[in-house]
């Protein structure tokens, strides 16, 4: 709850691979995770929530019976309004205080921007370029082609060029299912080559729509796992059991293969086998790509015994401080510091002096007296 509320992505990634995590936890006022980033307008947050988070509940309701598309609703964050509504969240909720739903509430609390967004959704609920049936193919073009290449007579032409010239071009919203309109579902299709080069759809058939709810990767992936799957989990796990104990050693190739789609799990940083667990997950668009060179490298993998358990590693000493070698680069020294150090030096000399001569004149005394 303090990652969602405070924004920090890498905590809820990590937090994601979990067992032990339960994700519709309710704070003192009834608050979840999902309530919180949503009302804070961590849109990030709330997609990985959305997707990566199996079980989590949509409709849980606080102390005041307000659901988490209410409360962004509430606050005026578009983007999270429109991810809750896509994954499924109920739009005739009402809270038991007013009775209003998340729209009404929207327009309540004059955040119009959100109202208007949401009787777009509801006019037109389905993606379709989400779709891998959808056709990239503009269906007004025909009839707009047939009707410019029609032919006219004088008259039509001069009250053609009249209208054009009298007519003030105000500026408007664009036209629906106008040339705008069908850039946009073009660009963001799945079959569009600047999305399929970044990320993979798991369920192409079934695209996000508005009142329907959608199941988290996990979830559509255990659906989609077949028997042979399972079988290549069972050799995987036999093999591990193996090499348990073994040490690997990442050794670039040096002709980098790239692939074109990058796997769902990240390699270990250490490289080890044994801490091969399940990543959490984390979608494409957080991974760190190369803008000039997509994709990843393929490493080759050395396996080397493990070694016997009396070794112990040889322990490098390292020097110290005061007995530096003249190949390593020291800490500039500031001007005022010298002066400061070399003044302090002054001191404990004067100081030295001083006691050396109270103890000089003070053997002088006791020699006297003996006499």
């Amino acid at each position: 709850m303090v990652a969602c509320y405070q924004g920090f992505m890498d905590i809820v990634f990590l937090l994601a691979g979990c067992p032990h995590l339960d994700v519709n936890w309710q704070d003192k006022e009834g608050n979840t995770a999902l309530m919180i980033a949503s009302q804070a307008g961590h849109i990030t947050i709330t997609n990985y929530l959305l997707n990566y988070f199996s079980g989590i509940d949509i409709e849980r309701r606080n102390v005041h019976g307000f659901t988490a598309l209410m409360k962004a609703g509430m606050q005026g964050k578009t983007d999270c309004v429109r991810a809750l509504m896509l994954a499924g969240a109920d739009m005739n909720a009402t809270d038991p205080g007013r009775g209003f739903t998340p729209q009404q509430w929207a327009q309540f609390t004059g955040r119009f921007e959100t109202f208007c967004l949401m009787r777009k959704l509801l006019a037109r609920p389905c993606p379709v370029q989400f779709s891998d049936r959808y056709k990239p193919e503009w269906p007004k073009l025909k009839e707009l082609v047939a009707k410019a290449n029609e032919p006219k007579n004088c008259l039509e032409k001069l009250c053609e060029t009249i209208r054009s010239t009298l007519t003030i071009n105000f500026p408007r919203d664009p036209e629906e299912d106008g040339p705008l309109d069908h850039m946009v579902r073009m660009t963001t299709a799945i079959s569009s080559p600047f999305v399929a080069t970044g990320c993979r759809t798991i369920c192409p058939s079934s695209p996000p729509c508005v009142g329907k709810r959608r199941f988290t990767v996990q979830e559509i992936l255990r659906k989609q796992k077949s028997p042979t799957m399972k079988a290549s989990a069972k050799e995987y796990t036999k093999q591990q059991k193996l090499f348990q104990n073994s040490h690997l050693v990442m050794v670039p190739k040096k002709k980098e293969r790239r692939a074109s789609l990058p796997p769902m799990t990240s390699p270990s940083k250490h490289g080890t086998a044994a801490s091969s667990r399940r990543g959490s997950l984390m979608p494409l668009s957080m991974m760190k790509w190369s803008s000039v060179q997509p994709g990843i490298v393929v490493p080759k993998v050395r396996i080397f015994k493990a070694p016997t358990p009396t070794y112990e590693p040889e322990r490098i000493r390292r020097k110290s401080s005061a007995k530096r070698s003249s190949n390593f680069l020291e800490l500039p020294q500031w001007r005022y510091k010298e002066l400061k150090e070399e003044r302090k030096k002054a001191e404990e000399e004067e100081k030295r002096k001083a006691e050396e001569a109270e103890r000089e004149r003070a053997a002088k005394l006791a020699a006297k007296r003996k006499s």
